[in-house]
């Protein structure tokens, strides 16, 4: 009775949510590799001609001629920053409406300007809006419907195949654990034919990538409802509410101060030169801190070290990094390499992109598992 039950349960929710998991996860085996795809197809925008004198030009330059090159009526509000002595250095523009439904209504603009630090050229101005790898993203993230109506149609579709693979493991568990029928759920049967080799891709591949398979959406999870993201920290936290880091606020200035900018960007390059990347975000709050994310190793989000500038004077008012988080926060510092593969480099990309594919080829094994019991189940009827 119990099996019978879980078994409705498996069905119905697989048909429910089928092919919104097919398309979230055929989307995030391209996203897990995005960086590597990047350095091939956008490397003439990514990759720069190194002079034999190294000398970079001004932040604050380079930050007038990409906000030159896009005009008065773009606001650049983020810059990607790369002590790499090869890479160009780049600023986003970008503009949202978070009630509008559609990728192409919620992103009112986005641009990527891509400068050469040490010329101050403008190499590439792309539209970051239509970019193959943002689409990639957005559908992952909310297949383009915007955040509004597309992120929860995406958390609760996660949401019901966490569910499914739950279930799916309860009713793979062998009745009874004789070899025959433990090999049953661990093997494909030689030479079956299409209907049995259609369930031995559904029940083996869905055994074997389970585990993966449940950090990956609880994970996804974690970005789709708060609860989740609380209740795991809290967890981690021995079942404790942890403080939330205090972000300190700056005197009060309309903007940033030139020679600051310069002088905070030219310390933080000589103190991590063997860092991946720099994030600098320009926020429209008078009170708020210039805030520099910094990623110590390429592909590694949760090594990172975090610094909060007064935006008028340049003092520290506060750093943290990885190593000072403990329990929920330091989960939660990992969470996107654990959802992408990157937290064990290029051997759980491949993992994540395995299993993804994996994921994608359930919904659709699982339709015909239902397709033929119906077809068999319509045939005695006639």
């Amino acid at each position: 009775m119990i099996r019978k039950a879980f078994f409705e349960i498996h069905k119905w929710l697989g048909l429910l949510s089928g092919m919104v998991v097919l398309i979230v996860s055929l989307s995030g085996c391209v996203y897990v590799f995005t960086d590597e795809l990047k350095d091939i197809f956008h490397r003439d925008r990514l990759y720069i001609e190194v002079p034999e004198n190294r000398h970079r030009q001004p932040f604050s330059l380079l930050l007038d001629n990409a906000r030159n090159a896009l005009g008065s009526d773009y606001e650049i509000t983020r810059s990607e920053i790369f002590p790499g002595v090869d890479r160009s250095w780049i600023f986003r523009a970008s503009q949202t409406n978070n009630k509008a439904v559609g990728h192409w209504n919620y992103y009112s603009y986005y641009f990527r300007v891509y400068v050469n630090p040490y010329t101050g050229k403008v190499i590439h101005i792309e539209d970051s809006k239509n970019d193959f790898f943002q689409l990639v993203l957005s559908t992952h993230m909310n297949l383009l419907l915007g955040p509004h109506i597309g992120k929860p149609l995406v958390g609760y579709s996660t949401l019901i195949f966490f569910v499914l693979l739950v279930s799916g493991l309860v009713l793979w568990w062998p009745r009874k654990w004789k070899v025959r029928t433990v090999r049953k759920g661990l093997t494909f049967k030689k030479n079956a034919k299409v209907k049995r080799f259609n369930y031995d891709l559904h029940n083996v591949l869905g055994f074997y990538s389970l585990l993966p398979a449940l950090i990956i959406a609880v994970t996804g999870l974690v970005y789709s409802f708060d609860w989740v993201d609380e209740s795991i920290q809290y967890m981690a936290d021995g079942g404790k509410k942890a403080d939330k880091q205090v972000i300190p606020e700056s005197t009060p200035a309309e903007v940033y101060n030139a020679g600051i900018l310069d002088r905070t960007m030219t310390k933080l390059l000589a103190d991590h030169r063997d860092a991946d990347q720099f994030s600098l975000r320009f926020r429209d709050d008078k009170l708020a801190p210039l805030d520099v994310q910094i990623r110590l190793k390429k592909s590694r989000t949760h090594l990172f070290a975090w610094y909060y500038f007064d935006r008028n004077n340049g003092d520290l008012l506060l750093k943290y990094g990885h190593n000072e988080l403990s329990g929920g926060a330091k989960l939660r510092s990992m969470n996107y390499d654990l959802h992408v593969g990157s937290i064990g480099g290029m051997s759980t990309k491949i993992l994540a992109f395995v299993v993804s594919l994996i994921c994608a080829s359930l919904p659709v094994t699982g339709f015909f598992v239902w397709y033929f019991k119906r077809r068999k189940s319509v045939k005695r009827l006639a």
